[in-house]
């Protein structure tokens, strides 16, 4: 490999290093909005759970859509998080509570942690015809 390609490849490679930071910079301002949202939706009716949901939400959707850690394993803390949740709550385990709160939570945790290298591919390719 000439020396001149391989400086053409360092420069591609760190222009598409600084694409990437640039849609974590944008995911740092929409994923708290997210996080925010959707506690306020999910979360059970006191200000313990709304603020434990806002919490636990805010740092999955961070580690998967931002730090891209193990879906899987933000998967299961989050099931954790919303069974002891719940229980609390509640003093059981009611089916609709868990519908509503986990069925929610873990399916938007996936949605963010299964879009990011779609949307990374996006808006490379968008970049890439301008």
């Amino acid at each position: 490999m000439k020396p001149s390609d391989q400086q053409d490849l360092l420069n591609v490679l760190e222009q598409q290093r600084q694409q990437l930071q640039h849609i974590d910079r944008v995911l740092k301002i929409v994923l708290p909005i997210a996080a925010f949202l959707l506690c306020v939706i999910c979360a059970n009716f006191n200000w313990q759970s709304t603020l434990g949901t806002f919490i636990i939400l805010l740092i999955a959707f961070y580690a998967v859509g931002i730090a891209r850690m193990n879906l899987y394993l933000w998967l299961f803390i989050v099931a954790i998080y919303c069974l002891i949740d719940i229980y609390f709550t509640y003093a059981g385990l009611p089916p609709s509570a868990i519908g509503r709160q986990m069925g929610t939570m873990l399916t938007f945790t996936a949605i963010v942690g299964y879009s990011r290298p779609y949307i990374d591919q996006w808006y490379l390719k968008s970049q890439g015809k301008s």
